[in-house]
């Protein structure tokens, strides 16, 4: 979940209704926190930055339930651990109360709380920024300060308009090996056509969204990954990806852990990226993980971008690259070294994801071979495997 540093707010494109300019509307954003230092530090924030403004302030999960009502916030920034009521116990009601609030978690980051960050994810918050600590790796208060206001900006942002149609049926038309989308007028960007070679290799890149998205690309895709490995990069801090690897372990059944240095990869295991560090394929009989600190590429680590191009170094053709809900653009330049390589590249539609930057662009760089929610990606993805069978 690193993201690239943001100077300012752009401005937000065009808001329906009253002939407003969602450029001329702030974006109302709520603080849900017990520590007066960091609603202070927020507060002031979003009192600086163009383009926000404060919308209330709340010292516990109950008082933000009891207010949210009359504030009407864009975005809520929600604490964990809090006394009377927690973010975690609060959450649900909060989004039932305002369903149009985006609902941001701002806590501090621990090997115990990963858990119960992806919880909250789970229940319906889209992101989570670590608060900085007096001790430890996480003591950046400027990092910490451009990812929140990023974080804000990106899921607030409106899209930029695109008329986007859902396949109604994701099935696979083996005579010309492409996504069949129903009747009706043609996609607007030009589709690679799906590779005729059957996957060897599935790598996933995601981030903002990505945890939920993971599980339900993966979680119906069991039958296609005993027939291969499959290697996904998530922005995300190192603490998360040991709890999340385990999530997806029971909802697929299948082995999902952590990549380790040197580690040979197999059919029907999942290998997630340590938080924060590069994983690749090395070149080597059989393809085994290389595990790197080596600096961010285009701000970001794990790398989306590299990973997918060592898996065409590895694979060739024979590489699936999925690109899931992110913001920025991680992913695109690795999506088309794979549609160069002569292999397939999916990525989840506008309509599904959080933020669509990284799949929208891949979409409109033209190396989608199609697009569409995660569950329809994956019955695609089933389809391709599906291939080899006589």
């Amino acid at each position: 979940m690193s993201d690239a540093p943001a100077t300012k707010l752009p401005s937000m494109g065009l808001r329906e209704g009253a002939g407003e300019r969602e450029s001329d509307r702030p974006i109302r954003v709520m603080v849900v926190d017990d520590s007066h230092l960091m609603c202070w530090l927020l507060t002031r924030w979003i009192g600086e930055a163009p383009g926000l403004e404060l919308a209330g302030i709340a010292s516990s999960g109950s008082e933000a339930v009891a207010t949210i009502g009359r504030r009407c916030p864009d975005v809520v920034l929600l604490d964990l651990e809090m006394p009377e009521m927690g973010g975690l116990e609060a959450l649900p009601t909060l989004l039932k109360i305002c369903p149009s609030a985006k609902v941001l978690v701002v806590s501090a980051l621990t090997k115990n709380n990963a858990g119960v960050a992806l919880d909250a994810l789970a229940k319906g918050a889209v992101d989570y920024v670590s608060k900085p600590s007096a001790s430890g790796q996480n003591c950046d208060g400027q990092e910490f300060r451009r990812a929140l206001l990023k974080r804000i900006e990106a899921i607030c942002r409106p899209p930029e308009p695109r008329p986007v149609r859902r396949p109604r049926q994701a099935k696979l038309d083996t005579n010309r090996a492409a996504l069949g989308f129903g009747d009706g007028p043609a996609m607007p960007v030009v589709r690679k056509p799906f590779s005729m070679v059957v996957p060897r290799v599935i790598g996933v890149g995601s981030s903002t969204g990505g945890p939920e998205a993971l599980l339900r690309f993966l979680t119906p895709l069991a039958p296609a990954i005993r027939r291969a490995p499959v290697l996904i990069a998530q922005h995300m801090p190192a603490e998360f990806t040991r709890t999340l690897a385990a999530r997806l372990a029971i909802a697929t059944g299948m082995s999902a852990k952590e990549g380790m240095d040197g580690e040979p990869i197999k059919p029907g295991h999942i290998y997630l990226a340590p938080g924060d560090r590069h994983m690749t394929l090395a070149p080597s009989k059989p393809p085994t993980i290389a595990i790197s600190d080596a600096p961010p590429v285009r701000y970001y680590r794990p790398s989306v971008d590299l990973l997918f191009e060592s898996l065409v170094d590895v694979y060739g053709p024979a590489v699936l690259g999925v690109v899931l809900t992110g913001m920025g653009s991680d992913g695109m330049e690795g999506a088309g070294a794979i549609s160069k390589a002569g292999g397939s590249v999916i990525a989840q539609d506008q309509a599904s994801s959080v933020v669509w930057g990284m799949p929208g662009a891949v979409s409109t760089a033209g190396y989608a071979a199609g697009e569409g929610t995660p569950e329809q990606l994956a019955e695609v993805t089933v389809g391709l495997f599906e291939m080899e069978r006589p």
